[in-house]
């Protein structure tokens, strides 16, 4: 049996489980219009050229009617699966394609670079307060680690106190409590202590680790931001002419 297409004037060949599952109706594989084969069907070939390309796509428009059974499901999208894409792509299309993969390829290797960058550099980069919040999310993210944030100068000193050790001759006994003002949590600074005369000269200076003005007591691992803390020295005294005392933060 063949049928025209009204329209391009192709032949096709369809067979009758076709006509049958399209109810007559079939799509053009060449200008993708769809037209009623029963109206041109004929057991003649007539002086038409079939097209084998167009006989291979042309394929029937399927409606689903409630009254079909399981013999005429089709796949969820709606298609029979012998449907194929009856026109190749063009030269043009194909560079067109090949320009994107490339393009796309490029600029996921540059992306990845970066990242591997930004990964190894993240200790430096993550001393700059505008970098330090989206490198935190990053290594969130990849479950990586930054070190802790250390800026002395948001370490500010509520307290301070000076006075003669209770129970050691010829000692002092220090005290001074600070807060980190800072937006993230900070490591523990080293607490420098300066004593000096009356005209203002050192004269004695001792840097302490935190593990020394803080004790063996437990504490966290960093100092959160708005945590406050105390620290409490024992010094030698230096004599009558340490007037004065000063704490700075390393």
């Amino acid at each position: 049996m063949f049928t025209q297409c009204p329209y391009c004037l192709t032949i096709y060949e369809p067979t009758p489980e076709q006509l049958a599952r399209g109810r007559g109706v079939l799509r053009c594989g060449l200008c993708e219009r769809q037209f009623d084969a029963l109206e041109r069907l004929s057991d003649e070939r007539g002086s038409a050229r079939l097209s084998p390309i167009a006989a291979a796509s042309a394929v029937p428009r399927i409606e689903r009617a409630p009254e079909q059974n399981s013999l005429f499901d089709l796949p969820v999208d709606g298609m029979p699966s012998f449907v194929v894409k009856h026109r190749p792509a063009t030269a043009a299309e194909r560079s067109l394609r090949i320009r994107a993969l490339w393009w796309t390829g490029s600029v996921m290797l540059c992306l990845t670079l970066l990242l591997q960058i930004v990964l190894a550099q993240r200790a430096e980069l993550a001393d700059n307060p505008r970098l330090r919040p989206a490198l935190t999310a990053l290594c969130n993210a990849l479950h990586c680690d930054l070190p802790l944030w250390r800026d002395p100068a948001s370490l500010q000193l509520l307290t301070r106190d000076v006075r003669p050790h209770p129970s050691v001759p010829d000692a002092m006994l220090i005290s001074a409590s600070f807060r980190n003002t800072s937006a993230w949590p900070q490591a523990w600074p080293v607490l420098e202590l300066a004593l000096s005369d009356l005209n203002g000269k050192t004269l004695a200076l001792r840097r302490f680790q935190p593990d020394e003005y803080l004790g063996a007591t437990e504490r966290e691992s960093a100092l959160l931001p708005g945590q406050s803390a105390s620290a409490t020295l024992e010094v030698q005294d230096p004599g009558k002419q340490a007037v004065a005392f000063a704490f700075d933060f390393r």
